[in-house]
């Protein structure tokens, strides 16, 4: 797909509880699958960046860095390099995923255009953002939009990251120059076929990657990845991304109407207003 020799990774980016797991599926059934139908084993196709194995080759270079990644200030030193070593196992290029910020930590910045092939950003209404992702960190509706809307949050875990205010996030996207595809979960909701025509189209256009049988594996896709299947399949088997309770718990749309108070509203709305005017969000 590209000479550069650094340009590894093709993101499917997004804030948490924006149907990034959802994308990765549809991706996963497009690329890694001759039928379309997805099985969750699937999901290690498109797995999360920040992983051990990424990071493997600091304790060479530092030992002492290594044994200290879950400072962000250390590990932000060496993300950039970890992404140029990326192993790649099928194709020339790896899709991740990611819910960090693009933003510049300490003067590195989480990725660039030197190691970044493409992106697909999942966006949706930060109202809704703050009932699922209350639900999933089971926090309350009053600490999760503190959350939401502090531009220095971070991402607290073995491989820390900025998660920023969902404004913040979705402008360290966009703003990257790249190929970009930015899918509104509202519409994946409601047209799912046609925005899996927009992902078919996309990686043919910029790409020239023309995917055989895809009468077939969009109909299987469709079929085996709508958000009843994934509800029935954790229900059964359990999902190793749940937190609180199920992680496949709604997949609906303006559901902030009944759950949010309008003092609540107002103060998402306020701090968000540009970017939710030009999304369409008000």
């Amino acid at each position: 797909m590209t000479s550069h020799k650094n340009k590894k990774i093709f993101w499917i980016a997004s804030y948490p509880k924006s149907g990034n797991t959802w994308m990765r599926a549809i991706i996963a059934s497009l690329f890694f699958t001759n039928d379309g139908v997805f099985k969750f084993e699937l999901f290690k196709k498109v797995r999360n960046f920040e992983r051990e194995e990424n990071y493997t080759f600091v304790k060479s270079i530092n030992n002492k860095d290594y044994q200290n990644l879950s400072n962000i200030k250390i590990i932000s030193k060496y993300r950039q390099e970890a992404q140029k070593k990326a192993e790649i196992f099928d194709g020339n290029f790896a899709f991740y995923k990611t819910h960090s910020a693009n933003i510049v930590a300490d003067n590195y910045r989480y990725t660039s255009e030197e190691t970044t092939l493409g992106l697909i950003y999942m966006i949706r209404d930060p109202r809704d953002i703050a009932i699922s992702y209350g639900h999933h960190k089971d926090v309350n509706l009053k600490t999760i939009i503190n959350l939401i809307t502090n531009e220095s949050a971070i991402y607290d875990s073995k491989h820390p990251y900025f998660l920023s205010s969902w404004n913040h996030h979705y402008n360290s996207w966009i703003n990257l120059q790249v190929p970009k595809l930015i899918i509104k979960y509202e519409d994946l909701l409601i047209n799912t076929e046609k925005i899996l025509h927009d992902i078919v189209n996309f990686f043919y256009n910029i790409y020239k990657i023309k995917f055989s049988n895809i009468e077939i594996k969009t109909k299987n896709i469709l079929n085996s990845t709508n958000f009843k299947k994934l509800q029935d399949y954790e229900n059964k088997f359990g999902f190793i991304e749940a937190r609180n309770g199920k992680f496949f718990r709604k997949g609906k749309a303006m559901q902030w109407e009944k759950k949010l108070s309008k003092k609540q509203r107002d103060q998402i709305e306020k701090e968000f207003m540009t970017t939710m005017k030009i999304l369409g969000y008000l």
